[in-house]
Protein backbone atom coordinates (compact mmCIF):
# COMPACT_ATOMS: atom_id res chain seq x y z
CA UNK A 1 0.00 0.00 0.00
CA UNK A 2 1.27 3.29 -0.96
CA UNK A 3 2.17 5.84 1.81
CA UNK A 4 0.10 8.74 2.24
CA UNK A 5 1.80 11.83 -0.17
CA UNK A 6 2.41 15.45 1.76
CA UNK A 7 3.51 17.49 -0.86
CA UNK A 8 2.90 16.01 -3.84
CA UNK A 9 -0.56 15.70 -5.18
CA UNK A 10 -2.69 12.57 -5.86
CA UNK A 11 -2.53 12.51 -9.24
CA UNK A 12 0.16 15.02 -10.89
CA UNK A 13 2.90 16.66 -9.13
CA UNK A 14 2.98 19.46 -6.64
CA UNK A 15 0.51 22.16 -7.15
CA UNK A 16 -0.57 25.47 -4.91
CA UNK A 17 -1.10 28.89 -4.97
CA UNK A 18 2.05 30.84 -5.24
CA UNK A 19 3.40 32.52 -1.89
CA UNK A 20 2.01 29.32 -0.22
CA UNK A 21 4.05 26.48 0.85
CA UNK A 22 5.57 24.62 -0.84
CA UNK A 23 6.15 27.51 -3.32
CA UNK A 24 7.71 29.94 -1.05
CA UNK A 25 11.38 30.25 -2.19
CA UNK A 26 13.33 28.23 1.17
CA UNK A 27 11.10 25.44 0.21
CA UNK A 28 11.52 25.81 -3.50
CA UNK A 29 15.26 25.58 -2.97
CA UNK A 30 15.20 22.28 -0.49
CA UNK A 31 12.85 20.69 -3.14
CA UNK A 32 15.67 21.42 -5.70
CA UNK A 33 18.27 19.65 -3.34
CA UNK A 34 16.29 16.70 -2.86
CA UNK A 35 15.72 16.52 -6.87
CA UNK A 36 19.54 16.67 -7.35
CA UNK A 37 19.74 13.91 -4.76
CA UNK A 38 17.06 11.78 -6.47
CA UNK A 39 18.83 12.09 -9.97
CA UNK A 40 22.26 11.87 -8.36
CA UNK A 41 23.60 15.15 -9.15
CA UNK A 42 23.28 14.10 -13.02
CA UNK A 43 21.70 16.21 -15.73
CA UNK A 44 18.51 17.11 -16.10
CA UNK A 45 16.18 19.39 -17.97
CA UNK A 46 13.79 22.29 -17.10
CA UNK A 47 11.10 24.19 -18.85
CA UNK A 48 8.01 26.08 -17.38
CA UNK A 49 4.67 27.24 -18.59
CA UNK A 50 3.91 30.83 -18.96
CA UNK A 51 3.18 32.16 -15.53
CA UNK A 52 5.43 35.02 -14.25
CA UNK A 53 5.65 33.27 -10.99
CA UNK A 54 7.00 30.19 -13.22
CA UNK A 55 10.70 32.85 -13.78
CA UNK A 56 11.37 33.07 -10.27
CA UNK A 57 10.41 29.66 -9.16
CA UNK A 58 12.84 28.14 -12.03
CA UNK A 59 15.55 30.24 -10.96
CA UNK A 60 15.55 29.02 -6.92
CA UNK A 61 14.94 25.68 -8.52
CA UNK A 62 18.03 25.47 -10.34
CA UNK A 63 20.16 27.06 -7.19
CA UNK A 64 18.80 24.16 -5.06
CA UNK A 65 19.89 21.67 -8.04
CA UNK A 66 23.26 23.19 -8.58
CA UNK A 67 23.65 23.47 -4.40
CA UNK A 68 25.58 20.02 -4.46
CA UNK A 69 26.85 20.13 -7.73
CA UNK A 70 23.64 19.15 -9.41
CA UNK A 71 24.02 20.43 -13.80
CA UNK A 72 20.61 22.10 -15.30
CA UNK A 73 19.63 22.24 -19.09
CA UNK A 74 17.19 25.70 -19.02
CA UNK A 75 14.65 24.95 -21.77
CA UNK A 76 12.80 28.23 -21.60
CA UNK A 77 8.76 27.86 -22.04
CA UNK A 78 7.80 24.69 -23.56
CA UNK A 79 4.34 22.54 -23.21
CA UNK A 80 4.75 19.54 -20.78
CA UNK A 81 4.49 16.84 -22.77
CA UNK A 82 7.05 18.52 -25.30
CA UNK A 83 9.70 18.32 -22.19
CA UNK A 84 8.91 14.96 -21.87
CA UNK A 85 9.86 13.67 -24.93
CA UNK A 86 13.18 16.14 -25.05
CA UNK A 87 14.13 14.50 -21.80
CA UNK A 88 13.89 10.80 -23.66
CA UNK A 89 15.06 11.65 -26.49
CA UNK A 90 18.16 13.14 -25.96
CA UNK A 91 21.57 10.98 -24.51
CA UNK A 92 22.61 11.56 -21.13
CA UNK A 93 19.55 13.28 -19.55
CA UNK A 94 18.78 11.67 -16.38
CA UNK A 95 15.37 13.16 -15.91
CA UNK A 96 13.79 16.31 -16.17
CA UNK A 97 11.30 19.29 -14.18
CA UNK A 98 8.16 21.35 -15.34
CA UNK A 99 6.92 24.04 -13.74
CA UNK A 100 3.35 24.53 -14.68
CA UNK A 101 0.01 24.42 -12.77
CA UNK A 102 -1.62 23.27 -16.10
CA UNK A 103 -5.57 24.46 -16.68
CA UNK A 104 -5.26 26.23 -12.85
CA UNK A 105 -5.14 29.89 -12.87
CA UNK A 106 -2.22 31.96 -12.92
CA UNK A 107 -2.31 32.49 -9.29
CA UNK A 108 -0.82 28.87 -8.96
CA UNK A 109 1.81 27.16 -10.04
CA UNK A 110 3.34 23.71 -9.63
CA UNK A 111 5.85 21.63 -10.44
CA UNK A 112 6.10 18.41 -12.58
CA UNK A 113 9.49 15.59 -12.42
CA UNK A 114 10.19 13.50 -14.96
CA UNK A 115 12.47 10.33 -15.45
CA UNK A 116 15.21 10.17 -17.80
CA UNK A 117 13.04 8.43 -20.39
CA UNK A 118 10.45 11.25 -19.88
CA UNK A 119 7.86 9.31 -18.04
CA UNK A 120 6.26 10.75 -14.66
CA UNK A 121 7.40 9.98 -11.46
CA UNK A 122 5.56 6.70 -9.92
CA UNK A 123 3.76 7.40 -6.64
CA UNK A 124 7.19 5.58 -5.46
CA UNK A 125 9.09 7.89 -6.62
CA UNK A 126 7.56 10.69 -5.73
CA UNK A 127 7.67 9.45 -2.12
CA UNK A 128 11.18 8.93 -2.30
CA UNK A 129 11.78 12.87 -3.25
CA UNK A 130 9.15 13.41 -0.48
CA UNK A 131 11.63 11.51 2.03
CA UNK A 132 14.93 13.17 0.73
CA UNK A 133 13.63 17.19 1.07
CA UNK A 134 11.78 16.31 4.56
CA UNK A 135 15.43 14.80 5.09
CA UNK A 136 17.33 18.09 4.12
CA UNK A 137 15.03 20.40 5.95
CA UNK A 138 13.92 23.89 4.90
CA UNK A 139 16.07 26.58 5.58
CA UNK A 140 15.30 30.33 6.32
CA UNK A 141 12.55 32.00 3.88
CA UNK A 142 12.00 35.09 2.43
CA UNK A 143 9.11 36.69 0.15
CA UNK A 144 8.73 35.38 -3.53
CA UNK A 145 10.53 37.48 -5.37
CA UNK A 146 8.91 39.64 -8.33
CA UNK A 147 9.42 38.80 -11.80
CA UNK A 148 8.42 39.43 -15.31
CA UNK A 149 7.19 36.62 -18.03
CA UNK A 150 9.25 37.14 -21.01
CA UNK A 151 8.53 35.04 -24.17
CA UNK A 152 11.31 32.33 -25.43
CA UNK A 153 12.50 31.44 -28.95
CA UNK A 154 12.09 28.03 -28.89
CA UNK A 155 13.36 27.52 -32.70
CA UNK A 156 15.92 24.16 -31.64
CA UNK A 157 12.87 22.47 -29.92
CA UNK A 158 10.37 23.44 -32.45
CA UNK A 159 12.41 21.63 -34.82
CA UNK A 160 13.42 19.00 -33.06
CA UNK A 161 9.59 17.95 -31.75
CA UNK A 162 8.17 18.17 -35.59
CA UNK A 163 10.63 15.88 -36.65
CA UNK A 164 10.01 13.31 -34.44
CA UNK A 165 6.23 13.68 -34.66
CA UNK A 166 6.31 13.37 -38.37
CA UNK A 167 8.38 10.33 -38.25
CA UNK A 168 6.30 8.63 -35.53
CA UNK A 169 2.99 9.41 -37.41
CA UNK A 170 5.01 8.72 -40.97
CA UNK A 171 3.79 12.41 -42.40
CA UNK A 172 5.66 12.88 -45.78
CA UNK A 173 3.62 15.08 -47.05
CA UNK A 174 2.97 18.42 -45.49
CA UNK A 175 -1.01 19.53 -45.32
CA UNK A 176 -0.95 21.89 -48.00
CA UNK A 177 -2.68 25.03 -46.33
CA UNK A 178 -5.38 22.86 -44.01
CA UNK A 179 -7.16 25.55 -42.58
CA UNK A 180 -6.85 25.56 -38.02
CA UNK A 181 -8.50 27.70 -35.59
CA UNK A 182 -6.03 27.35 -32.32
CA UNK A 183 -6.84 28.35 -28.77
CA UNK A 184 -3.68 27.65 -26.43
CA UNK A 185 -4.60 29.29 -23.42
CA UNK A 186 -2.12 31.91 -23.67
CA UNK A 187 -0.13 28.97 -21.70
CA UNK A 188 2.98 27.16 -22.77
CA UNK A 189 1.74 25.97 -26.76
CA UNK A 190 0.72 29.61 -27.77
CA UNK A 191 3.98 30.09 -29.69
CA UNK A 192 5.24 26.39 -29.75
CA UNK A 193 1.89 24.48 -30.74
CA UNK A 194 1.45 27.50 -33.45
CA UNK A 195 4.93 27.06 -34.87
CA UNK A 196 4.42 23.64 -35.07
CA UNK A 197 1.60 23.29 -36.56
CA UNK A 198 2.84 26.16 -39.38
CA UNK A 199 6.00 23.61 -39.75
CA UNK A 200 3.55 20.90 -41.11
CA UNK A 201 1.61 23.31 -43.22
CA UNK A 202 -1.22 24.02 -41.53
CA UNK A 203 -2.53 27.93 -41.84
CA UNK A 204 -3.56 28.82 -38.18
CA UNK A 205 -5.93 31.50 -37.01
CA UNK A 206 -5.48 32.06 -33.15
CA UNK A 207 -7.63 33.38 -30.84
CA UNK A 208 -5.80 33.32 -27.86
CA UNK A 209 -4.16 36.50 -26.49
CA UNK A 210 -0.66 36.67 -26.05
CA UNK A 211 0.97 35.41 -22.69
CA UNK A 212 1.57 38.54 -20.23
CA UNK A 213 2.43 36.20 -17.03
CA UNK A 214 -0.78 36.60 -16.06
CA UNK A 215 -3.83 35.40 -18.33
CA UNK A 216 -3.07 31.85 -18.95
CA UNK A 217 -6.11 29.41 -18.84
CA UNK A 218 -8.13 32.94 -18.17
CA UNK A 219 -11.37 32.26 -20.27
CA UNK A 220 -9.82 30.80 -23.04
CA UNK A 221 -8.54 27.03 -23.68
CA UNK A 222 -9.49 23.54 -23.11
CA UNK A 223 -11.80 24.39 -19.86
CA UNK A 224 -13.89 27.19 -22.68
CA UNK A 225 -14.19 25.41 -25.58
CA UNK A 226 -17.92 27.16 -26.65
CA UNK A 227 -14.93 30.28 -28.07
CA UNK A 228 -13.05 28.01 -30.47
CA UNK A 229 -16.68 26.30 -31.46
CA UNK A 230 -18.36 29.64 -32.42
CA UNK A 231 -14.92 30.45 -34.74
CA UNK A 232 -14.71 26.53 -35.84
CA UNK A 233 -17.78 26.90 -37.07
CA UNK A 234 -17.54 30.77 -38.67
CA UNK A 235 -15.19 29.46 -40.69
CA UNK A 236 -15.88 25.92 -41.24
CA UNK A 237 -11.97 24.54 -39.98
CA UNK A 238 -11.74 22.36 -37.21
CA UNK A 239 -10.25 24.09 -34.02
CA UNK A 240 -8.09 22.95 -31.50
CA UNK A 241 -8.00 23.96 -27.79
CA UNK A 242 -5.33 23.09 -25.36
CA UNK A 243 -4.85 23.84 -21.68
CA UNK A 244 -1.87 25.78 -19.80
CA UNK A 245 0.87 23.43 -20.38
CA UNK A 246 -0.89 22.33 -23.77
CA UNK A 247 -1.31 17.97 -22.57
CA UNK A 248 -5.12 18.32 -22.51
CA UNK A 249 -6.68 19.03 -25.76
CA UNK A 250 -10.60 19.35 -26.74
CA UNK A 251 -11.07 19.53 -30.53
CA UNK A 252 -13.91 21.03 -32.62
CA UNK A 253 -15.30 20.47 -35.68
CA UNK A 254 -16.72 22.58 -38.98
CA UNK A 255 -19.81 22.33 -37.30
CA UNK A 256 -18.73 24.00 -33.96
CA UNK A 257 -19.60 21.07 -32.07
CA UNK A 258 -17.60 20.02 -29.19
CA UNK A 259 -15.41 16.58 -29.08
CA UNK A 260 -14.64 15.64 -25.47
CA UNK A 261 -12.45 13.02 -24.63
CA UNK A 262 -14.55 10.19 -25.20
CA UNK A 263 -15.27 11.33 -28.90
CA UNK A 264 -11.63 11.51 -29.31
CA UNK A 265 -10.86 8.48 -28.01
CA UNK A 266 -14.00 6.70 -30.55
CA UNK A 267 -12.78 8.48 -33.36
CA UNK A 268 -8.89 7.11 -32.55
CA UNK A 269 -10.12 3.79 -31.25
CA UNK A 270 -12.08 3.58 -34.67
CA UNK A 271 -9.03 4.28 -36.87
CA UNK A 272 -6.62 2.04 -35.15
CA UNK A 273 -9.12 -0.94 -35.67
CA UNK A 274 -9.19 -0.39 -39.25
CA UNK A 275 -5.76 -0.18 -38.90
CA UNK A 276 -5.46 -3.63 -37.35
CA UNK A 277 -3.17 -1.57 -34.23
CA UNK A 278 -5.76 -1.62 -31.11
CA UNK A 279 -4.46 -3.81 -29.53
CA UNK A 280 -6.89 -6.07 -27.64
CA UNK A 281 -9.52 -4.44 -28.82
CA UNK A 282 -9.21 -2.56 -25.84
CA UNK A 283 -9.66 0.87 -24.51
CA UNK A 284 -9.16 2.76 -20.93
CA UNK A 285 -11.39 5.30 -19.57
CA UNK A 286 -12.17 7.13 -16.63
CA UNK A 287 -15.06 7.40 -14.43
CA UNK A 288 -15.61 10.88 -15.44
CA UNK A 289 -16.92 9.34 -19.33
CA UNK A 290 -20.45 9.26 -20.67
CA UNK A 291 -22.37 6.17 -20.03
CA UNK A 292 -23.29 6.28 -23.43
CA UNK A 293 -19.91 6.85 -25.11
CA UNK A 294 -18.71 3.42 -23.14
CA UNK A 295 -21.80 2.06 -24.66
CA UNK A 296 -21.10 3.14 -28.32
CA UNK A 297 -17.48 1.95 -27.81
CA UNK A 298 -18.73 -2.04 -26.82
CA UNK A 299 -21.01 -1.90 -29.94
CA UNK A 300 -17.62 -1.45 -32.00
CA UNK A 301 -16.24 -4.57 -30.16
CA UNK A 302 -13.96 -2.73 -27.91
CA UNK A 303 -13.57 -3.49 -24.55
CA UNK A 304 -13.67 -0.54 -22.31
CA UNK A 305 -11.56 -0.93 -18.76
CA UNK A 306 -12.27 2.19 -16.29
CA UNK A 307 -10.05 3.82 -13.84
CA UNK A 308 -9.47 6.88 -11.64
CA UNK A 309 -9.06 10.09 -13.38
CA UNK A 310 -5.48 10.83 -13.81
CA UNK A 311 -3.76 10.35 -17.29
CA UNK A 312 -1.44 8.42 -15.26
CA UNK A 313 -3.43 6.03 -14.14
CA UNK A 314 -4.88 5.22 -17.38
CA UNK A 315 -1.28 5.08 -18.88
CA UNK A 316 -0.79 1.94 -16.19
CA UNK A 317 -3.90 0.53 -16.72
CA UNK A 318 -3.33 0.32 -20.79
CA UNK A 319 0.08 -1.09 -20.19
CA UNK A 320 -1.91 -3.36 -17.50
CA UNK A 321 -4.64 -4.86 -20.21
CA UNK A 322 -2.55 -4.69 -23.02
CA UNK A 323 -4.22 -1.35 -24.53
CA UNK A 324 -2.41 1.37 -26.46
CA UNK A 325 -4.97 3.93 -26.39
CA UNK A 326 -7.33 5.46 -23.75
CA UNK A 327 -8.36 8.96 -22.26
CA UNK A 328 -10.26 11.36 -19.85
CA UNK A 329 -13.48 12.97 -20.48
CA UNK A 330 -11.95 16.30 -19.98
CA UNK A 331 -9.09 16.08 -22.96
CA UNK A 332 -6.09 13.79 -21.88
CA UNK A 333 -5.73 11.50 -24.26
CA UNK A 334 -2.78 8.33 -24.14
CA UNK A 335 -1.46 6.77 -27.14
CA UNK A 336 1.21 4.56 -25.81
CA UNK A 337 2.95 4.34 -29.14
CA UNK A 338 3.74 7.95 -28.20
CA UNK A 339 4.20 8.45 -24.73
CA UNK A 340 2.71 7.50 -21.42
CA UNK A 341 1.05 10.69 -20.93
CA UNK A 342 -1.14 12.94 -22.83
CA UNK A 343 0.02 15.30 -26.01
CA UNK A 344 -2.36 18.06 -27.30
CA UNK A 345 -0.13 19.02 -29.79
CA UNK A 346 0.84 15.60 -30.87
CA UNK A 347 -3.00 14.69 -30.57
CA UNK A 348 -4.35 17.39 -33.03
CA UNK A 349 -1.43 16.04 -35.15
CA UNK A 350 -2.67 12.70 -35.37
CA UNK A 351 -6.45 13.69 -35.93
CA UNK A 352 -5.23 15.79 -39.10
CA UNK A 353 -3.43 12.75 -40.16
CA UNK A 354 -6.81 10.52 -39.76
CA UNK A 355 -8.46 13.33 -42.04
CA UNK A 356 -6.04 13.05 -44.66
CA UNK A 357 -5.99 9.29 -44.62
CA UNK A 358 -9.53 9.13 -44.73
CA UNK A 359 -10.11 12.48 -47.31
CA UNK A 360 -12.66 14.04 -45.68
CA UNK A 361 -13.68 16.34 -42.83
CA UNK A 362 -13.69 15.61 -39.33
CA UNK A 363 -17.63 16.32 -38.82
CA UNK A 364 -17.50 13.49 -40.98
CA UNK A 365 -16.90 11.15 -38.52
CA UNK A 366 -18.92 12.25 -35.82
CA UNK A 367 -19.71 9.44 -33.87
CA UNK A 368 -23.93 9.25 -33.93
CA UNK A 369 -24.67 8.77 -30.51
CA UNK A 370 -26.47 11.20 -27.59
CA UNK A 371 -24.10 11.50 -24.46
CA UNK A 372 -26.53 11.02 -21.41
CA UNK A 373 -27.56 14.71 -19.34
CA UNK A 374 -25.16 15.15 -16.81
CA UNK A 375 -23.67 17.95 -14.53
CA UNK A 376 -20.63 18.03 -12.40
CA UNK A 377 -20.70 20.31 -9.31
CA UNK A 378 -16.86 21.36 -7.80
CA UNK A 379 -17.45 22.07 -4.01
CA UNK A 380 -14.84 23.93 -2.04
CA UNK A 381 -14.34 22.00 1.02
CA UNK A 382 -12.45 22.72 4.84
CA UNK A 383 -11.41 19.31 4.96
CA UNK A 384 -11.41 15.94 2.76
CA UNK A 385 -13.25 13.71 5.23
CA UNK A 386 -13.75 10.43 4.00
CA UNK A 387 -17.17 10.30 2.48
CA UNK A 388 -18.24 7.34 3.97
CA UNK A 389 -17.82 9.49 7.53
CA UNK A 390 -20.17 12.31 6.19
CA UNK A 391 -23.26 12.08 8.11
CA UNK A 392 -26.35 11.13 5.53
CA UNK A 393 -23.76 10.92 2.61
CA UNK A 394 -24.37 6.98 1.87
CA UNK A 395 -28.00 7.07 2.70
CA UNK A 396 -28.44 10.40 0.33
CA UNK A 397 -26.74 8.63 -2.66
CA UNK A 398 -28.58 4.95 -2.57
CA UNK A 399 -32.03 7.02 -2.21
CA UNK A 400 -30.71 8.99 -5.63
CA UNK A 401 -29.49 5.62 -7.38
CA UNK A 402 -32.95 4.46 -6.53
CA UNK A 403 -34.61 7.31 -7.94
CA UNK A 404 -32.72 6.70 -11.62
CA UNK A 405 -33.95 3.07 -11.62
CA UNK A 406 -31.03 1.96 -13.88
CA UNK A 407 -30.61 5.04 -15.55
CA UNK A 408 -28.26 7.09 -13.74
CA UNK A 409 -25.23 7.05 -11.93
CA UNK A 410 -22.88 9.44 -9.26
CA UNK A 411 -19.62 9.46 -8.89
CA UNK A 412 -17.82 11.57 -6.29
CA UNK A 413 -14.03 11.99 -5.50
CA UNK A 414 -11.75 15.08 -3.82
CA UNK A 415 -9.49 16.60 -6.41
CA UNK A 416 -5.55 15.79 -6.32
CA UNK A 417 -4.66 19.50 -6.55
CA UNK A 418 -7.75 21.35 -5.11
CA UNK A 419 -9.67 21.16 -1.53
CA UNK A 420 -12.59 20.38 -3.14
CA UNK A 421 -15.05 17.76 -3.86
CA UNK A 422 -16.23 17.14 -7.37
CA UNK A 423 -19.83 15.29 -7.49
CA UNK A 424 -20.63 13.91 -11.09
CA UNK A 425 -24.31 13.32 -11.73
CA UNK A 426 -25.77 11.61 -14.55
CA UNK A 427 -28.93 9.97 -15.90
CA UNK A 428 -31.26 10.11 -18.40
CA UNK A 429 -33.24 12.92 -16.92
CA UNK A 430 -31.22 16.20 -17.02
CA UNK A 431 -33.92 17.91 -14.50
CA UNK A 432 -33.35 14.57 -12.04
CA UNK A 433 -29.65 15.30 -12.44
CA UNK A 434 -30.12 18.74 -11.39
CA UNK A 435 -31.63 17.95 -8.64
CA UNK A 436 -30.18 15.27 -7.07
CA UNK A 437 -26.84 16.62 -7.80
CA UNK A 438 -28.00 20.16 -5.86
CA UNK A 439 -28.85 18.47 -3.21
CA UNK A 440 -25.93 16.02 -2.63
CA UNK A 441 -24.13 19.61 -2.99
CA UNK A 442 -25.72 21.13 0.04
CA UNK A 443 -25.48 18.27 1.99
CA UNK A 444 -21.59 18.37 1.52
CA UNK A 445 -21.75 22.19 1.94
CA UNK A 446 -23.36 21.56 5.35
CA UNK A 447 -21.17 19.30 6.08
CA UNK A 448 -17.78 20.15 5.37
CA UNK A 449 -17.84 23.64 3.12
CA UNK A 450 -15.63 25.88 3.34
Amino acid sequence: MVMEKRIFGATDGIRSKVGEKPLRPAYVKCLGVAIAKFFRHNRILIARDTRESGVWISDVLVEGIKQLGGTVGDLGVLPTPVVQKIVGARDGIMGGVMITASHNPATDNGVKVFMGDGNKLTDEQELEVERLYFDIGVGDDVEPPTAIYVPDDNTGAIREYTEIVRLALEIDDDFDGAPMILDAASGAGHDFSRQVFEAFGIEVKQIDPVPDGKNINAGYGALYPEKIAAESKKYGAIGVALDGDADRIVVTDEEGRIWNGDRLVILLADYLQSKDALTNNTVVLTQYSNYAAEQYLTNLGVTVQKVDNGDRYVAQKCEEVGAVLGGEFSGHIIYLPWMKSSDGTFMAMMIQKIMADKGCRLADLWARYDDLPSRQWAIEVKEKKPLDEIPEWNGAVAAATGDFQGDGRIFARYSGTENKLRILVEGKNLDMVEEVGERLKALIEKEIGA
